[in-house]
């Protein structure tokens, strides 16, 4: 990894990152080594269950104020939903890192979608066109619309703070 600090602190729009990069860029595989990438990929799971959405607005509010980019839905199908994340965070932890790790990301739209739609779903990283490469990264979320969640509940979704007021039709 190049040297973090320099890294961010010389780029004025990645100074605001820098506390989230020290923490999961050094600090973090520290201390899990290895088992980083199925550790984040769970954590995501869970941060998704502590933090509901109930649409794709919401999710890319979400996912801007947590300081992970800026999120995109590109296509969705019944069995595949495509996203994109891009934005500062992204091209600075691939600045920092020839092979950055987006697992807390894909494991976040997973079970986000999974709640969405009372399915299982699991994500992966695909690569990402190769103009997009050094300043964003591409997720597909796989669901299984016959493989339902047993008992499914769906949790009541979190209220975003500052999101853009619904479109109002014209009178």
């Amino acid at each position: 990894m190049k040297n973090l600090y320099q890294t961010v602190m010389s780029d004025a729009a990645g100074a605001p990152y820098f506390p989230q990069l020290l923490f999961r860029d050094a600090l973090l595989p520290e201390l899990i080594g290895d088992d980083k990438g199925a550790i984040g990929y769970w954590a995501g799971k869970a941060l998704a269950r502590k933090f509901p959405l109930a649409n794709p607005k919401d999710a890319a509010v979400f996912f801007q104020q947590a300081g992970f980019g800026t999120l995109t839905l590109l296509k969705q199908s019944a069995e595949m939903t495509r996203w994109q994340l891009s934005g500062e965070p992204v091209a600075l932890r691939k600045r920092l890192d020839s092979t950055p790790d987006f697992t807390l990301e894909a494991g976040f739209l997973a079970e986000m979608m999974a709640q969405q739609l009372g399915v299982t779903a699991e994500a992966e990283l695909v690569d990402t066109t190769r103009k997009l490469r050094s300043q964003a990264v591409t997720f597909d979320v796989y669901t299984d619309p016959d493989d339902t969640v047993p008992n499914y509940d769906a949790p009541e979704p979190l209220k975003i703070v500052g999101a853009p007021a619904a479109d109002t039709p014209e009178e």
